[in-house]
């Protein structure tokens, strides 16, 4: 049972969640978590759980806003500019300095030398002062452009909701492992149903962890470390929920197939992306042949044909001629001679071709959406989210 302040604090947080202003929602969620640390000497896996949540859907916002550019890079674009107008000041400086320097010449005279030497012996007392102040001028400098490069490497809005989301996760995966059940999966009946059981709640609590650090980490094109959190999530829907009956399963298959499908650095990770699309693909199709309601029998139809188009994608890229046929594609294009025509073959059917070239004129188009899907929204995950990039670009991962 939480505190009254706490209560408060958890009503605002949840207005202004349901407002989508998630940046106030975050600030009273975070207010309720440091509270509850402050009465209670530990942290509360269900506040942080809200914190995170606010915490990811407010960097989704600010993405769409801003283009995804990443946090700091203004400052860090200032302090280069800063950088090179003192650097240029520093070598004025210099000249200056040199010339100064140069006025001592040797003369053939012993007393014109002599007088110099007193000359020189005179000058040495500011030259050494000024020596001084460019020595203490250029630390301040370094100190300035240490602290400008600290605040280029602020962490970003996905980091810090990614590490309070694996902090929760910590937290309920030491709960569940103090409890034991008898229990035999499916545990529930439907995505819906309510329990009172405490296993099966926090077992619930858990794979919505998994699921948006799963998120965060697609959103933040760490692919591998989102396939890890995704199969995690699976794992616990598929005790929880019945697959014939459970949007949420075929979901956390095609989120983990969108994964795989990026993770460049394992060889084997685009065969897997194509199992888990065609257990979605099955489970939806499956799902939808006892589905009585008229809208969501349509909703499902229109998800099946947008999951079979994304699965064709994925397996003409896994065969073997398909770089070939981009090639010959482009060959033509340019004039050059194709395979077919090195072969005396004739050309492929004209559908076939038109066919390519589309795919081809959509993957230059294509770029990272500008609007991310809602969480447990697998048709607008299908038809909106596309990741920018294919090389395997990861964020950095927080330390444990």
């Amino acid at each position: 049972m939480y505190s009254k302040e706490i209560q408060t604090l958890l009503s605002e947080g949840s207005v202004s969640y349901a407002a989508k202003e998630y940046d106030a929602a975050s600030e009273k969620y975070a207010e309720a978590c440091e509270l509850y640390s402050t009465e209670n000497g530990a942290d509360d896996a269900d506040l942080l759980l809200l914190y995170g949540k606010a915490l990811y859907q407010g960097a989704v916002s600010k993405s769409e806003v801003f283009g995804g550019q990443p946090q700091g890079d203004n400052k860090e674009a200032s302090g280069e500019d800063k950088a090179e107008g003192e650097g240029e000041g520093e070598e004025d400086d210099d000249d200056g300095n040199f010339q100064f320097l140069d006025v001592a010449e040797e003369v053939g005279d012993e007393k014109v030398a002599a007088a110099d030497e007193e000359d020189e012996d005179e000058e040495q007392v500011p030259l050494a002062e000024e020596d001084e102040e460019d020595e203490e001028h250029s630390k301040d400098q370094d100190q300035e452009q240490e602290q400008e490069a600290a605040e280029g490497e602020e962490q970003s809005d996905f980091e810090v909701a990614w590490e309070i989301l694996d902090l929760t996760r910590s937290l309920f995966e030491a709960k569940l492992a103090d409890l034991s059940t008898t229990l035999v999966p499916p545990y529930l009946a439907s995505d819906n149903e309510e329990s009172s059981d405490e296993y099966i709640n926090l077992t619930k609590k858990l794979s919505e962890t998994y699921d948006l650090l799963g998120e965060v980490s697609l959103e933040s094109e760490n692919f591998t470390q989102s396939a890890i959190d995704l199969e995690n999530c699976l794992a616990l829907r598929e005790k929880l929920y019945n697959p014939d009956k459970s949007s949420l399963i075929s979901e956390s298959h095609y989120k983990l197939s969108l994964a795989l499908e990026f993770c460049v650095e394992d060889p084997k990770s685009k065969s897997k992306a194509i199992e888990h699309l065609k257990i979605a693909i099955k489970l939806v199709q499956e799902r939808n042949v006892n589905e009585t309601d008229a809208r969501k029998k349509k909703d499902n139809d229109e998800l099946a044909q947008d999951l079979l188009v994304k699965l064709d994608e994925l397996q003409r890229e896994e065969e073997p001629d398909f770089d070939e046929q981009k090639l010959d594609i482009l060959k033509g294009i340019l004039g050059q001679p194709t395979t077919a025509d090195a072969s005396g073959s004739k050309p492929a059917a004209s559908g076939s071709s038109n066919a390519i070239i589309n795919d081809l004129s959509s993957a230059i188009k294509k770029k990272k959406s500008p609007s991310a899907p809602q969480v447990n929204d697998l048709s607008s995950m299908v038809k909106k989210r596309k990741p920018a990039s294919k090389d395997g670009k990861t964020m950095k991962k927080p330390k444990q």
